[in-house]
C-alpha cells in the first residue's frame, strides 16, 4: 500500500483519536458534578444524533436517505445499537467508576477484537506481527491496572470489565460498518445518522425499562456532556469517512483511532487534576499499549 494514496485514511483516523480522546475528559467533569452515566450516554447520543441529522438535511439536495435500501438501513442501525448503544453505555459506566484515562485506554483495546473480526468476516489479512502487538498491548494494560491512576478516590478492578466489553462492542460495530460500506452504496453521513438514531432509541428504551431515567442535573453537567457529545460526534464522523474510503481497512483505521488515550491523558492531566490521578505508571502503560497498537497497524 502506497502511503501517498493512504494519507487521507491516516489523517482521518488520527483526527478520530484526537476528538475521542478529548470527549471522555468532559464527560468525567460532568459526572464529577451531579451527572450520572445514563445522563451522559443520553445527552452524548442526543447531541450526536441531532448534529448528524441536521448536517444530513442541510447537505442533501434530495431526500435525506435517498438511494439507501431498507437492508442497508437495518445493517447500519444494528451497528449503531451494538457500538454507539451498548458500547457507549458500558463506556460511561467505566468513566464514572474508574476514570476517563484508564477507561479510554482499556476501551481502545478495540483493535485486538476488530482485527480478529476483520480477518474472519471481511477476509482482511495481517502478519504474525499482530501477535506481538497484541502481547505488547496486553502488557500495557497490565501496567495500567497496577498504576494507581484514574479516579482520585480509587476504584475496584472489577469495573475494568465494562470498558473491555465496550471495546468488543465497538469493534463489532466497526466491522459491521465496514461490511456495509463494502457491500452497499451509502453516504457516510447517512450511515452514521441512521446508526446513532437507532442507538439513541435503544438507550432510551433501556432507560425506560430499567427505570434509570432520572435526568435531574445541573446545567453545568449537561453542558459538559453536550461538549463531549460534539467531540464524540465529530470523531465518529471522521471514522466513518475513513472506513468508507477504498483503502480504509479496519486493520488500519481502528488501531490508529485507538491512540485516543494519549490525548485523554494529556488533557486529563491539565483539566482533571482534582478528579483524576495521572501517574508515571499510567503514562507508561498507555505508551506501551500505543506501541502495541503501532505494531498491530504495521502488521
Amino acid at each position: 500500500m502506497v502511503l501517498g494514496s493512504s494519507i487521507d485514511v491516516y489523517v482521518l483516523s488520527l483526527g478520530t483519536a484526537l476528538f475521542w480522546g478529548l470527549g471522555p475528559v468532559f464527560s468525567k467533569r460532568g459526572l464529577d458534578g451531579d451527572g450520572t452515566w445514563m445522563q451522559s450516554t443520553l445527552v452524548v447520543l442526543a447531541t450526536r444524533t441531532a448534529l448528524y441529522w441536521v448536517l444530513l438535511f442541510v447537505t442533501s439536495d434530495v431526500a435525506a436517505l435517498a438511494g439507501i435500501t431498507a437492508e442497508t438501513v437495518v445493517l447500519f442501525a444494528v451497528a449503531g445499537v451494538v457500538s454507539s448503544g451498548l458500547g457507549r453505555l458500558l463506556f460511561y459506566v467505566g468513566v464514572a467508576e474508574v476514570g476517563s484515562t484508564i477507561t479510554n485506554a482499556f476501551t481502545n483495546t478495540r483493535p485486538l477484537f476488530a482485527v480478529g473480526l476483520a480477518i474472519i468476516w471481511l477476509g482482511e489479512t495481517v502478519t504474525a506481527q499482530v501477535a506481538v502487538g497484541t502481547l505488547v498491548i496486553v502488557t500495557g494494560l497490565v501496567v495500567l491496572t497496577v498504576s494507581k491512576g484514574g479516579d482520585i478516590e480509587g476504584w475496584d478492578r472489577r469495573y475494568l470489565l465494562f470498558p473491555l466489553v465496550a471495546a468488543t462492542f465497538y469493534a463489532l460495530g466497526n466491522v459491521i460498518r465496514r461490511f456495509g460500506f463494502t457491500t452497499a452504496t451509502v453516504d457516510p453521513l447517512q450511515a452514521i445518522a441512521v446508526g446513532d438514531l437507532a442507538a439513541l432509541l435503544f438507550v432510551v428504551g433501556v432507560a425506560v425499562v430499567s427505570g434509570n431515567h432520572d435526568l435531574d442535573g445541573s446545567r453545568e453537567s449537561y453542558a459538559y456532556f453536550g461538549v463531549a457529545g460534539v467531540f464524540a460526534g465529530v470523531g465518529l464522523l471522521l471514522l466513518f469517512q475513513a472506513l468508507s474510503l477504498e483503502n480504509g481497512h479496519v486493520a488500519i483505521v481502528d488501531p490508529l483511532s485507538a491512540t485516543a488515550p494519549l490525548f485523554t491523558t494529556i488533557s486529563a492531566a491539565v483539566l482533571l487534576r482534582d478528579v483524576e490521578r495521572v501517574t508515571l505508571g499510567t503514562v507508561l502503560g498507555i505508551l506501551v499499549a500505543i506501541a502495541g497498537v503501532a505494531l498491530v497497524t504495521l502488521g
